[in-house]
């Protein structure tokens, strides 16, 4: 089952919920219905380290944040 993460328009909270096929999805705060699905983000590691950058990818490599090419300018 996929993990996916939502925004209720009624109480403004986020929650995530593993949701099957179809399946209808409620707020767990309010019961709200009125729902904004979210971009979700996801995070990955590597065990091995790389001995120039210590593991870590450099700002100028793509889809790094320092590149500003994901979208959000400033992280």
């Amino acid at each position: 089952m996929p993990l996916y993460e939502y925004k209720c328009g009624k109480c403004e909270k986020s929650f995530e919920i593993l949701q099957r096929n179809n399946e209808k999805v409620v707020c767990p705060h309010c019961g709200g219905k009125s729902l904004e699905k979210l971009f979700s983000v996801f995070a990955s590691s590597s065990s091995s380290e790389s001995s120039a950058g210590g593991g870590s990818m450099p700002s100028s490599m793509p889809g790094s944040c320092g590149t500003s090419c994901c979208g959000m300018k400033g992280h």
